[in-house]
């Protein structure tokens, strides 16, 4: 059965954020999971721009539910960005404070 809540999002990822995530999902650690945890973890703190730096160049779809979309549309809204830079943002800062966590698993 098909979720209806679910939504497509499509962002340009960091030459950076596509070589960890990759590395992750060798670990069974999806796009659209680590998406999840990212606007959970960080969606009430300020997104600096700082964490958006690169030159994005990887296309990857994200799917997101209900309450994840929700909250990315009002994080997008307070920082007067897209969603896509939005979620780029989150994963940036949450691959960035988790970094020596996530180096344990390889």
């Amino acid at each position: 059965m098909r979720n209806i809540n679910k939504k497509e999002i499509n962002i340009l990822l960091t030459l950076l954020q596509h070589s960890v995530i990759a590395k992750l999902k060798e670990t069974g650690i999806n796009m659209s999971s680590l998406s999840r945890l990212a606007i959970r973890k960080f969606g009430d703190s300020s997104l600096d721009e700082e964490f958006s730096e690169g030159v994005k160049s990887k296309r990857v779809v994200i799917y997101l539910e209900g309450e994840d979309i929700e909250k990315l549309g009002i994080i997008a809204a307070r920082e007067g960005i897209t969603k896509s830079e939005t979620l780029r943002r989150l994963l940036t800062k949450y691959l960035t404070v988790n970094e020596q966590a996530l180096n344990q698993l390889f």
